[in-house]
């Protein structure tokens, strides 16, 4: 095949219409103009002039100056435009290689003159984010504020380990001092102190949330029901396929797929299995079949219906047409989730990486092998018991997502862990207490891995997700009824929000 990986992608991306969003209009740029007057003027004018030039560009404005009013609370300009920075920085954070790339808008132009729709830019949402953030925080902050209610101590930790963040990471990024850093990150008249003010507001709000989400309480009966009506969007679904452009091309690989005629194939394939379809389309075109695991919801829309049929079975083949492609699919199985989810501790010992390539030798492999069976063999020894386990994981685990807790992990679902850990933990006939020691090998990192099995989750993976899924609506509708009271009154918003 001449076509590349990523082509490949890029051309299925485009026929289930994954593409990306257009975004609005530019704002007007104003302009001001100073008429000249008479020498004996001009001098009171420089004055004048030079006195509003510095008040302008100071400070002074933005903390003064109320922006935006929320049920009788006012908020300056600066603090807008700490909020307006903060949801510019979050988005450009969770969407980093789109935005590098242009997918969404020009990082070198102003976002005042990108539209996010028609009418609308992008300078335009992060403000309405902004706002709707600060809506949100000054809600749950008097909600919490009336029921008496104390930060988690999680969340206090989390706070102070954010001011502290905030408070090193200037100098290590070339400021010359802190305020110079909040005010070019953060925008104008934003100082640490308002940052610290409402960063404190903002995780004093999400604690808060976090406590009525936590809240809301639900019988097996009722998950298991919700679960049962929404089945469709939860089930997993094991599928393969192979996608067939129709679009015109000079591409030699599009050519060579000319000689397949898809209705002949999925006829050929109809009632076998995935074996036979790799098999038969490796021998008879020489190319391979893309096999996926998805929940219902996470479906592609030219094929879900299909294959969420009540009917399907293992094994049924189709051809599936669109306005430029042919999918030749096979469904393979679905899962309802009912497996109850599992709970483990993990010791990890990494393979040092000394290779220039970032490859791992095996003898470094057989280091950290060596090194996590002596620590085992020392667990055994002891009192071998979970707590004594615990212990070790928090001195030696290399894993820092766990080994402040003993390398406890709760409520794990099927192939969320890595494979090698994965199929141990939900190997049948798994009882607490089980441990064993396997080596993982990824891109990510390689080591050796000290599982200690403490027992199945309480939830089947379907009521957790059930579970999950009530909780956000219910905390949803509790937030839509406290905001429809809110009354928010935009005064100078126009002096907010940098362009980047």
């Amino acid at each position: 095949m001449s076509a590349s990986r990523d082509k490949k992608i890029r051309k299925e991306q485009i026929a289930s219409g994954m593409d990306k969003k257009s975004i609005a209009e530019a704002e007007a740029k104003k302009q001001r103009r100073r008429s000249s007057i008479t020498y004996s003027v001009v001098a009171i004018v420089i004055v004048v002039l030079f006195a509003f030039v510095f008040i302008y560009n100071s400070s002074w404005p933005s903390r003064h100056t109320t922006a935006v009013t929320i049920d009788g609370t006012d908020y300056t300009v600066a603090q807008v435009n700490y909020y307006y920075s903060s949801s510019y920085i979050s988005f450009y954070n969770n969407y980093y290689y789109y935005v590098i790339l242009g997918y969404f808008f020009d990082t070198s132009t102003s976002l005042a003159d990108q539209e996010y729709s028609d009418g609308y830019t992008w300078q335009d949402y992060f403000m309405d984010s902004a706002i709707d953030t600060m809506t949100e925080v000054q809600l749950l902050c008097n909600a919490a504020e009336e029921a008496g209610y104390v930060m988690d101590e999680d969340y206090q930790a989390e706070y102070e380990e954010a001011l502290e963040s905030i408070q090193t990471t200037w100098e290590s990024n070339g400021y010359s001092n802190l305020e110079q850093y909040i005010n070019l990150v953060y925008g104008k008249g934003v100082t640490y102190e308002l940052v610290e003010q409402e960063l404190y507001r903002t995780y004093y709000a999400s604690s808060y949330a976090q406590s009525l989400y936590d809240g809301f309480e639900y019988t097996t009966d009722e998950l298991d029901e919700y679960y049962t009506e929404n089945a469709d969007s939860y089930d997993v679904i094991d599928y393969a396929y192979y996608y067939l452009s129709t679009s015109s091309s000079d591409d030699e690989e599009e050519e060579d797929e000319d000689a397949i005629d898809p209705e002949a194939v999925a006829e050929a394939i109809d009632g076998t299995d995935l074996e036979t379809f790799e098999t038969y389309m490796s021998e008879n075109y020489e190319v391979e079949v893309t096999s996926l695991s998805y929940a219902g919801s996470s479906l592609s829309s030219t094929y879900s219906e299909w294959l969420l049929d009540a009917d399907r079975v293992a094994g049924d083949a189709t051809v599936i047409e669109t306005d430029s492609a042919s999918y030749i699919i096979m469904f393979l199985g679905r899962n309802d989730n009912s497996y109850y989810m599992t709970n483990f501790r993990h010791i990890l010992i990494e393979a040092e990486d000394t290779d220039e390539d970032g490859e791992y030798s095996d003898e470094e492999i057989a280091a950290a092998e060596e090194e996590a069976q002596a620590l085992y063999d020392e667990w055994l020894a002891g009192d071998a018991t979970e707590d004594s386990f615990a212990e070790l994981a928090n001195e030696y685990s290399a894993d820092t997502g766990s080994n402040t807790v003993g390398g406890l992990y709760e409520d794990v679902y099927q192939n969320e862990m890595v494979d090698v850990i994965n199929d141990w933990l939900f190997e049948d006939g798994r009882e607490a207490g089980d441990t064993t020691v396997v080596t993982y090998s990824g891109s990510s990192y390689t080591g050796a891995h000290i599982v200690y099995y403490v027992g199945a989750s309480d939830l089947t993976y379907a009521q957790y997700q059930a579970d999950s899924a009530m909780r956000s609506a219910d905390y949803s509708a509790w937030l839509e009824e406290a905001e429809s009271t809110v009354t928010v009154t935009e005064k100078h918003i126009g002096m907010c929000g940098k362009n980047y």
